[in-house]
């Protein structure tokens, strides 16, 4: 996913990179900086989603610019597949301010939540509402704030397990005979 990441910097779509980790996760750490983000460590060893979401956000306000016409991109680590195309399909849609928050909706997985989610700066201020590991759904809800979903191919699954990542490098199964 730092790959990716890196990709999408150079290819102007994002500019700063923050990865919030496990304060003892030196690999994810050195990983980070190698990949040229900023490595911010969570200040408990085991936080939710919501936590890690604060940790990032209050990192960007700090060492990210002040200027108001900019977006969060919400990436998981638990997700390799994100793809290029899609973080720009994001960033467009963002970028003709017609929607505040964008996700994308996977064709191979409807019905499940795509991400990443971009979230505007003006919305960053929720983050302070989310508990749990439910991340910024649920709070955009509760404030009527219309989340707009984009189409896109194929799918961003997640990868929890070793037989999770095996899965990623078979190939897919055959049809089944009609």
């Amino acid at each position: 996913m730092l790959l990716k990441l890196g990709g999408a910097r150079a290819a102007g779509l994002v500019s700063l990179t923050f990865v919030v980790h496990r304060p003892e996760d030196d690999a994810i750490r050195n990983l980070a900086i190698e990949y040229r983000c900023h490595a911010e460590a969570l200040r408990v060893a085991d936080g939710e989603l919501s936590y890690t979401l604060r940790t990032g956000i209050e990192a960007i306000r700090t060492r990210g610019s002040t200027d108001p016409d900019q977006a969060l991109l919400v990436c998981h680590g638990d997700q390799p597949m994100l793809r290029l195309d899609v973080i720009r399909a994001l960033v467009d849609v963002w970028k003709q301010g017609s929607a505040k928050a964008v996700r994308p909706s996977y064709r191979d997985t409807p019905g499940e939540p795509g991400h990443p989610l971009l979230i505007d700066r003006t919305l960053w201020h929720l983050a302070a509402e989310i508990r749990g590991d439910t991340g910024f759904g649920p709070v955009l809800a509760r404030h009527a704030v219309p989340v707009r979903t984009i189409s896109v191919a194929g799918s961003n699954p997640d990868v929890d397990t070793a037989a999770d990542l095996a899965a990623l490098d078979s190939p897919a199964p055959a049809p089944a005979p009609a």
